[in-house]
């Protein structure tokens, strides 16, 4: 490999990846070229991979969960300098359409994704307004799981949590377990729902107030007993199942909110009656992505250590791997997968 040039992993078209060397990204006049140290494999990932998002074209380089360090600057860019450690936020908002003037940037109508210059790579080039600075003495393996973490601070932030309030953080992986830990630095008392038991284990070794497994024991009666036979005030659904959210929306306690947080693939259809949500005041509700404020909250929240994302992680591949890190992640086994691309403290 010259010095120009720069591996990435490429995906040809779905179910295939290999290494190809291609020339290093040069920064145009407002670009950070950032040398990417991690980079996080979202399941979104996993299923643009396997041919099951009809919306991603191919080919592309995949990931935007990332971390590394400036690697150059372009001629306008004057708040980074080489070396400094960043997280980009991956998806480029066009700032001026009606949901950017808005302050819903995650609902951006014209928002540009990075289809050849995914995080699977040594390095990748955004606009200055999309980098994080993050401090010396930030994790950068932590920091790689700022993406999903900005979503979840979103959902949690709608949520508007009071302190002593019980939340259902329904699924105990990665997303789950930082759900967990927002809601409980907001304040929120919280039960944590999964079917794998080593996920539970892990869940109260990270806060957890109360964990169960909804096949083994009876979750509504759980929820009416820990809550005086009130009901839980927040309920996240992090898997994404239509059944899972049909089955919880009753264990809401009356003017309860319920989020949809995970997207249901293939999709599918709610059946509930709507005198539950009429007579229960109930708000059924979703969030998606996130906004640079909710990038912003969710490096606050790893830096503070209110969020221990590190803690996440189970498994490391090297960059080459990348195959089997994807194989891992659509096998569930272990809980946040990352890759290692040229490492870094």
């Amino acid at each position: 490999m010259t010095d120009n040039e720069m591996r990435v992993m490429w995906c040809e078209k779905p179910n295939e990846v290999e290494l190809r060397r291609v020339p290093i990204y040069e920064p145009a006049e407002d670009e950070v070229l950032i040398k990417v140290a991690y980079a996080a494999i979202c399941p979104w990932d996993v299923r643009a991979f396997s041919g099951l998002s009809s919306s991603v074209a191919f080919p592309r380089v995949l990931c935007h969960e990332v971390s590394g360090t400036v690697a150059a600057v372009g001629k306008k860019v004057n708040r980074f300098e080489i070396g400094q450690r960043v997280v980009p936020d991956m998806i480029v908002k066009c700032g001026v359409c009606p949901a950017c003037r808005r302050g819903l940037g995650n609902r951006c109508r014209h928002p540009v994704f990075q289809q050849f210059r995914g995080g699977f790579g040594d390095y990748v080039c955004l606009p200055e307004k999309n980098i994080f600075p993050i401090k010396n003495s930030t994790s950068l393996k932590a920091a790689a799981i700022t993406e999903p973490l900005a979503c979840v601070t979103r959902a949690q932030t709608l949520f508007e949590i009071y302190p002593g309030q019980i939340e259902l953080v329904v699924g105990a992986g990665p997303i789950g377990l930082m759900h967990m830990q927002v809601a409980r630095s907001f304040g929120a008392q919280v039960i944590v729902s999964d079917p794998i038991n080593e996920r539970l284990v892990k869940a109260k070794e990270m806060g957890a107030n109360w964990v169960i497994n909804p096949t083994e024991a009876d979750l509504p009666a759980m929820i009416k007993d820990i809550s005086d036979n009130w009901g839980a005030d927040r309920i996240v659904v992090t898997v994404g199942s239509a059944r899972l959210v049909e089955q919880t929306i009753p264990m809401l306690a009356p003017g309860g909110k319920l989020n949809i947080f995970a997207g249901i693939y293939p999709k599918d259809e709610l059946h509930i009656d709507p005198n539950i949500i009429h007579y229960g005041e109930f708000s059924i509700t979703g969030s998606a992505d996130s906004t640079q404020k909710d990038m912003f909250n969710a490096l606050s929240f790893i830096e503070s250590g209110q969020v221990k994302t590190e803690e996440l992680i189970s498994h490391v591949f090297p960059l080459e791997e990348l195959a089997k890190g994807f194989e891992t992640v659509k096998k569930r086994i272990g809980l946040k997968v990352i890759v290692e691309v040229n490492g870094g403290k």
